[in-house]
């Protein structure tokens, strides 16, 4: 395997001076946040990205030797451990050790703001002030569920959206679109949300009232796992939401709630239960249709495939690919991205123009201070 490169200059318009910043900080920083915004990392053969894949370890997603591991990106990461900056997940039923906290993300996305923009995937919710897709506030495994259930629906063959809706107002993560009449009332012709914060209820009352104000449409609960999926659906079923929300709220009254043990509960018993909330009339769940977990969107596919289209960052040949098709691909070379290319989709993927190298940035800098407070005094190289 290569290892993954760091854009190079990416430090040059901060406060901070780039000499003293270790390579191997940055190119874990820079791996994660590839990662954690859907750009897909090849080494050899193999893709992996959040849509299609468990995450791998660090060593593997940086791609690096085992002496390379040892005596350079372990100290490093262990920098990071030790500071508290990444903490250990279960995502997709493997331990995580390298998921990055709140505050390391709002860094990133002012750290390496301008080169995401020119390789994301420009309409895939790319947010162009806070250089993140979506919100830098999500954390690893809800931006999982999201990636990993978008990828679900393009490989079973149905449209998507992500965010559906009006900016400003609640709206889903996903919403799945089925084109055959007959497919417009299932699971995955929905709309999706991943609830991965199962101990804040006042969030879970919102989403409830959110799904349950247009019936016209099933929603899909996407949960970190089923023992969440039952707590949530119990939580649910005893509130008073019109007490916790202040207002007039939909009420909620499942089948067979509370569930004690939810742990035990298989999720297509939950479904159950749903099924039969929505067709007796002593019960009322207006506001959940479906639930699932992340896991189980994951075990739910035939083949892994990514959703398109998708930035892949290939560190063996120093490429980078938007790919819409297999037949419909641009291409920058890492050279070419360094000194200041971009990868642009336009209508119908006919052209790819580049940025003009000697074009200055229209991104406003990251907010003053913040590389020195987060990078430069805490991994500087001895001097």
């Amino acid at each position: 395997m290569t290892k993954i490169q760091v854009p190079k200059n990416i430090l040059s318009s901060l406060d901070t001076n780039s000499d003293k910043i270790k390579d191997a900080h940055l190119t874990i920083l820079w791996a994660i946040t590839l990662w954690y915004n859907g750009v897909g990392i090849q080494h050899g053969s193999r893709v992996y990205h959040i849509g299609s894949s468990k995450p791998p370890s660090l060593q593997t997603l940086i791609g690096c030797s085992d002496s390379e591991w040892t005596n350079i990106y372990k100290p490093a990461f262990n920098d990071f451990r030790n500071g508290d900056d990444v903490v250990e997940k279960t995502i997709l039923r493997r331990k995580v050790s390298w998921v990055p906290t709140e505050r390391v993300l709002r860094f990133l996305s002012d750290f390496f703001a301008e080169p995401l923009e020119r390789i994301v995937v420009p309409h895939s919710a790319f947010n162009s002030r806070k250089g993140h897709i979506g919100d830098p506030s999500e954390s690893l495994v809800h931006r999982t569920g999201v990636e990993q259930a978008v990828s679900w629906l393009h490989e079973k063959g149905y449209d998507w959206q992500l965010y559906p809706g009006e900016p400003g107002h609640p709206r889903p993560d996903a919403r799945g679109i089925c084109t055959m009449e007959a497919g417009q009332r299932t699971m995955m012709a929905s709309d999706i949300e991943v609830i991965s914060d199962h101990n804040n209820k006042k969030m879970y009352a919102k989403k409830y009232a959110m799904f349950s104000k247009d019936p016209s449409r099933t929603s899909l609960w996407v949960f970190k796992d089923r023992k969440a999926a039952a707590k949530g659906i119990s939580w649910l079923s005893l509130t008073n939401l019109t007490i916790l929300m202040g207002q007039e709220y939909p009420k909620c009254r499942i089948a067979n709630a509370p569930y004690t043990n939810p742990e035990n509960y298989a999720l297509g018993t939950l479904n159950g239960y749903l099924k039969r909330s929505r067709d007796r009339s002593e019960f009322d769940c207006t506001g959940m249709d479906y639930v699932q977990t992340i896991a189980g969107l994951y075990a739910d596919r035939d083949h892994h495939v990514i959703r398109r289209p998708v930035t892949i960052w290939n560190a063996d040949t120093a490429e980078i690919t938007l790919i819409h098709r297999p037949d419909m691909a641009a291409t920058l070379t890492i050279d070419e991205f360094n000194r200041g290319g971009r990868l642009w989709m336009k209508e119908n993927f006919k052209s790819f123009p580049r940025q003009n190298p000697s074009e200055p940035s229209q991104r406003p800098h990251p907010k003053e201070g913040i590389t020195e407070r987060f990078v430069s005094k805490r991994y500087q190289s001895e001097v």
